[in-house]
């Protein structure tokens, strides 16, 4: 399917050793969608969960999140560590598994051009466009 309708309001936050919660809340009131570069293969720092609760209000009030790696050719695997756990296993988050940032913003873009429903913007977003996701392993399957 091809659209040239586009959704500018696509976020990207890398996350930084000292950097608060309080950007991932700025930047989840401001946009549709927030792409979040986490640390290592997946997962946002735990101190006291203020890092989850964010993302939770901004998931609740309808906003996607989508979670990636700073760390070149490996990709994300929230299942790794207990922090990403949590967050793919409590909230409706996507995962950009071995997606660079660059396609998941353009992506994203695209997609909520199309639709703002979570459940299509999921298909979507996990459905191969032009061999942008290789990893499909574990991706969630239409039934």
């Amino acid at each position: 399917m091809f659209s040239h309708k586009l959704d500018d309001s696509v976020g990207l936050v890398k996350l930084i050793p000292g950097m608060g919660p309080e950007v991932l809340s700025y930047m989840l009131r401001r946009k549709d969608a927030l792409v979040v570069e986490s640390f290592g293969v997946g997962g946002v720092p735990s101190e006291g969960s203020r890092f989850y609760a964010a993302i939770r209000r901004g998931v609740l009030a309808g906003k996607t999140v989508v979670m990636t790696t700073q760390v070149p050719n490996e990709g994300s695997d929230l299942t790794v560590y207990r922090v990403g756990h949590k967050l793919k296993q409590d909230l409706p988050v996507l995962e950009a598994y071995d997606m660079t940032t660059e396609a998941v913003v353009a992506k994203l873009m695209w997609i909520l051009g199309q639709t703002k429903d979570h459940a299509e913007i999921s298909r979507l977003f996990y459905g191969s466009i032009s061999h942008d996701m290789l990893y499909t392993e574990e991706l969630p399957h239409e039934g």
